[in-house]
């Protein structure tokens, strides 16, 4: 095992290798806080527990990155026993903890490790005992025991995410000796045979994907061919939980960066399990399963052009989003999302759109995403015949537009164009940049969440209508507010004073 050995200065801990520096690794304030308070706890309770900081945070803060993902391993207890105790003992000292739970082993569907999490100066933190197996005569699956921090280190799912760093000594080890060494070089490899790395959680093939994506570091071949062998590739479809692919689909969808990973999960076959399809035996589906293939080819071909587009200026300017993580997340899944629209399944007694069987079901993805990329890619369509008319003599299609696509409608002209440039290579932004100009010059921007200048109980004196008709009348108003849009309560009123009965027909 290699270890490195810290000095420290300034909050920076050095680690040297052979008496050379090699990395600085810097320990946050409020880092070296929650490590003192825990290594507190464990001296004063004489708990005996050498604890270990693992995986991704002691990558991250190689490559000399912050990270915010803390996992503690515990060398003589579970996770939740350790916790339980710690608990009592920061209560006793009125130091304020929350946020307390476990999750529990699930091994068929390849949760291997049960968690204990509780948070500590409002930062999540994971406990974990080091994972070890062992076997008996009856059954080759694995009893999951405490285990060495050399068994643990070689059952994580990469030599980069397998090195610790240790609270008792303050020093990074590497139990694989491959761990720095990988990590310098940008090699993404298993710490043991990969085949038997994806066989006890299939999982790691996405994790690995995506971390090669995230750090443009290059897979060992060795990887290539044990994840092309079919059992993985089943039990990738089997033996994980939607959910946890989920996840990881949305962290890769979400990096700018995210194409080549994905490039990666078609190439090697994995895109039909990753965005699953209904089946027609089971949901009624109107494609047949060895029909499936093409839509599955179109979703990726898409994506392929949504990554040629992305390098236009115009593809850097779509609003409408809180981040750039989540116009990532949307725009991606959209485009693969777009070929799937004439798929449709039965759901109860109402047929559904298979798009929202991939975000909803293959991805587990929460109800408002499914809705909104639903609706995305559904308006595209209407937008194509939109963006050709007239729209100053078609203020009601327009403002009915605006009204649906929410503030989702300029990433729906963007793949608009995504579309016309699949079908046709000579396709052109011009009529979508016109659409886009036309509503900034009228300020309709954000007119989806314009309120009408007269409200329900107004309008039902005014007119005297039936409450059905209130609305009919309110979109009337609507309308004219986006018809004239320096235009005020007041003018309103007086028009209504002067003529009433044209907000009762379509203006």
């Amino acid at each position: 095992m290699l270890k490195f050995f810290f000095k420290k200065q300034l909050n920076n801990l050095i680690y040297m290798q052979q008496s050379q520096v090699v990395k600085r690794i810097k320990i946050t304030d409020k880092e070296n806080q929650i490590f003192n308070t825990i290594m507190q706890f464990r001296d004063e309770t004489n708990t005996q527990s050498i604890l270990r900081v693992a995986g991704g945070w002691v990558r991250d803060k190689l490559m000399g990155n912050e990270s915010h993902d803390i996992d503690i391993t515990i060398d003589n207890m579970s996770g939740e026993q350790f916790v339980i105790k710690m608990k009592e003992y920061f209560e006793s000292k009125n130091i304020k903890v929350s946020g307390f739970g476990v999750t529990k082993l699930n091994p068929e569907q390849s949760k291997h490790l049960e968690t204990a999490c509780i948070k500590i100066f409002d930062q999540s933190i994971d406990f974990v005992n080091l994972r070890g197996e062992t076997y008996t005569e009856q059954s080759r699956t694995p009893q999951i025991i405490v285990g060495t921090p050399e068994q643990d280190a070689f059952r994580r799912d990469l030599t980069i995410n397998s090195m610790f760093y240790n609270l008792n000594t303050q020093e990074i080890e590497d139990f694989t000796n491959m761990g720095l060494q990988d990590l310098q070089n940008g090699i993404i490899r298993t710490p043991l045979d990969p085949y038997i790395t994806f066989r006890d959680d299939p999982l790691r093939i996405l994790r690995t994907f995506r971390f090669a994506t995230r750090f443009n570091f290059q897979i060992v071949e060795e990887i290539i061919n044990a994840i092309q062998q079919q059992d993985i590739k089943t039990a990738l479809q089997t033996k994980v939980s939607r959910e946890r692919i989920g996840i990881e689909i949305d962290w890769m969808l979400k990096s700018s960066k995210c194409y080549q990973g994905l490039k990666n999960y078609h190439q090697l076959g994995f895109w039909h399990i990753i965005f699953e399809l209904p089946k027609e035996n089971q949901h009624q589906c109107n494609v047949k399963v060895e029909n499936q293939g093409k839509y599955h080819l179109d979703s990726f071909k898409y994506l392929q052009t949504l990554q040629n587009l992305q390098y236009l200026p115009n593809f850097q300017k779509i609003h409408g989003f809180e981040s750039q993580e989540q116009l990532n997340l949307y725009l991606h899944l959209s485009s693969i999302c777009l070929p799937y629209q004439t798929i449709n399944y039965k759901k109860g007694k109402n047929l559904e759109s298979a798009i929202i069987y991939i975000i909803a079901e293959s991805l587990k993805m929460p109800r408002k995403q499914t809705d909104e990329i639903y609706n995305i890619c559904r308006l595209v369509e209407q937008f194509n015949q939109l963006k050709k008319e007239d729209l100053k003599n078609n203020y009601r299609r327009l403002v009915n537009f605006l009204q649906d696509a929410k503030q989702l409608w300029e990433i729906i002209v963007y793949l608009d164009y995504l579309q016309e440039c699949i079908n046709d290579q000579e396709a052109t932004f011009q009529l979508n940049e016109n659409f886009i100009k036309f509503i900034y010059s009228q300020n309709l921007q954000e007119f989806y969440n314009a309120k009408a200048f007269i409200d329900g109980n107004e309008i039902k004196q005014i007119w005297k209508v039936e409450a059905k008709q209130i609305k009919d009348v309110k979109q009337n108003i609507l309308i004219w507010q986006a018809m004239n849009p320096n235009g005020t309560r007041e003018d309103i009123l007086k028009i209504i004073e002067q003529n009433k009965e044209q907000f009762m027909n379509n203006l």
